[in-house]
């Protein structure tokens, strides 16, 4: 027998890569790299992944805290001694969200008959105790004086209190913005008396009418460099300093962009950020730059493209929330849903600014109180976010794909396996996919881990369980799976559901893929 040479089998195999090593997202969700040459630890999909220093961690679920009549507009909190409360508004009332006997059963409201639920409020404190003030520029001002709510009215006087809009506090003063562009303030450490009047109407050069104001720090406190500062609708902001009976004066007036709502902003340290419908932008970056050159500064240029396709579709249909949560970390913005859009909102790493996604919550406001964050939603339920591994008993799911590679090369690549490195506090059961060529096709989610081997008392084994140990410690976990594509740039992605009961303590390290390089044509 003799070997045929012509139909000899080639020498030339086509050749497995080492693995390719995606980090996991420190850097967030991107929106605006290029695309063929993008920088480690981005994301192009992170939904439901928090960005940290050392990794991204999967968020936790969501428990009902209480229930009211209607769509909440408003949450705010009254904290002074023992006495300790939140409430919620809807567009007729005010109710104690506290403690409700029964989350699902609607709370009795404490203040009914309201016109308007767009609430402004602050605590002011004085010597002759602490009070949560409210105003919504349509119904007579609402305090709190930490038993029972009045209607103000006569006890303030040379403006209605109806007229009063938003309130805040500078220079040991009750603040409100009035009707049109004037502003109207009280005496010192004052919460009744003669309001006076401090007209803006020449301050400004583009009209509108004010929407806001709020006191400003060039450092972390409260001193002699406080700053009050006056925002229109039209995005100008005006800057003052000094005390209205002595010496106020004018520091400049500044364009940040169109604020989006009164409440619409928060405080970063001393520095005040503002959520307009070019970028979230801070005001110690506006008074050095102008409109152009501040979106490069802005707080939300690295998701700068999705945010100005949330405000095309959704602002001025509902207002935009937000708050710091300062012991996590963690800036919430409430991004309103209509009718089949999407429930999400935005969140970031305070201390990285990387940002991220959170699908399946219903932000209409968006609230810290006790150190725990919670959202009301628009079918009047106040929620307790970042608890418990289930969305009010609802799976959900978290879903990162790192920016795409094309590894350096021109040629064609196949998928053929994917590993995940992370740490967790309890079985996961992953689901890696690859995606090609800049296409997000996202696969159908798996069902949820059960919380059947879980060490959970009352459900866990006897003699089998680990008791209090579990859900306390953190296991490497590494797990190779099949993944299909093929493109000249890839990504692996996954995907994992929770429904458990006990919270997911999920940090994903890495992602791994092996390819295969097929031929140079």
């Amino acid at each position: 027998m003799f070997f045929n040479r012509a139909i000899q089998p080639s020498t030339r195999t086509r050749q497995t890569t080492e693995p390719k090593v995606f980090p996991a997202a420190v850097r967030g969700w991107i929106r605006n790299e290029l695309m063929a040459r993008p920088k480690s630890g981005g994301a192009e999909v992170m939904d439901n992944w928090f960005p940290t220093p050392e990794g991204c961690r999967m968020r936790k679920g969501s428990a009902l805290q209480a229930t009211i009549d209607a769509a909440v507009t408003h949450l705010t909190s009254f904290e002074a001694g023992a006495v300790s409360k939140m409430f919620a508004t809807d567009a007729t009332s005010i109710y104690d969200v506290t403690s409700p006997a029964s989350p699902s059963a609607a709370v009795t409201a404490s203040v009914t008959g309201q016109t308007s639920g767009d609430w402004s409020s602050v605590q002011f404190t004085n010597t002759g105790g602490s009070y949560l003030v409210m105003v919504n520029g349509a119904d007579a001002m609402q305090r709190f004086d930490g038993s029972a709510w009045s209607a103000i009215t006569g006890a303030i006087t040379a403006v209605s209190t109806s007229t009063l809009s938003h309130v805040w506090k500078y220079s040991s003063r009750l603040w409100f913005v009035g009707a049109g562009m004037s502003a109207w303030y009280l005496s010192t450490n004052a919460i009744a008396g003669a309001a006076t009047e401090f007209p803006l109407g020449g301050v400004f050069n583009l009209g509108g009418s004010l929407m806001f104001g709020c006191s400003w720090s060039a450092d972390a406190g409260d001193g002699l460099d406080d700053y009050c500062v006056f925002v229109t609708t039209e995005g100008e902001a005006a800057v003052y300093q000094g005390d209205p009976s002595g010496t106020f004066s004018k520091v400049g007036v500044y364009r940040i962009g169109k604020p989006i709502h009164k409440n619409g902003w928060f405080r970063a340290g001393g520095d005040v950020a503002v959520i307009t419908d070019d970028a979230i932008v801070s005001l110690g970056a506006a008074v050095q730059k102008d409109r152009a050159a501040l979106l490069a500064t802005a707080i939300t240029y690295p998701i700068e493209e999705a945010w100005r396709l949330a405000v095309e579709e959704r602002s001025g249909i509902l207002p935009f929330s937000c708050v710091v949560w300062p012991s996590k970390t963690m800036l919430v913005v409430g991004i309103p849903a209509s009718g089949s859009q999407l429930k999400m909102a935005y969140a970031a790493n305070t201390r990285t600014g990387a940002w991220c996604r959170i699908t399946g919550w219903d932000t209409r406001a968006v609230a810290v109180f006790d150190d725990k964050l919670f959202f009301g939603t628009s079918d009047g339920k106040v929620v307790r976010g970042e608890v418990t591994g289930a969305d009010q008993g609802s799976t959900y799911t978290a879903t990162l794909l790192p920016k795409f590679d094309d590894f350096k090369s021109v040629s064609e690549k196949e998928a053929l396996h994917a590993r995940i490195v992370a740490r967790a506090n309890n079985p996961l059961t992953p689901q890696l996919f690859a995606c090609a060529d800049y296409e997000t096709v996202l696969p159908t989610p798996l069902n949820a881990d059960s919380d059947g081997d879980a060490s959970l008392w009352d459900i866990g084994i006897w003699d089998s369980s680990t008791w209090g140990s579990r859900a306390d410690t953190k296991s490497r976990f590494s797990q190779w799976q099949a993944v299909a594509a093929v493109g000249q740039a890839l990504s692996v992605g996954v995907q994992i559901t929770s429904g458990r009961v006990t919270a997911p303590d999920i940090e994903l390290i890495a992602l791994h893929l092996v390819t295969q390089d097929g031929e140079m044509i």
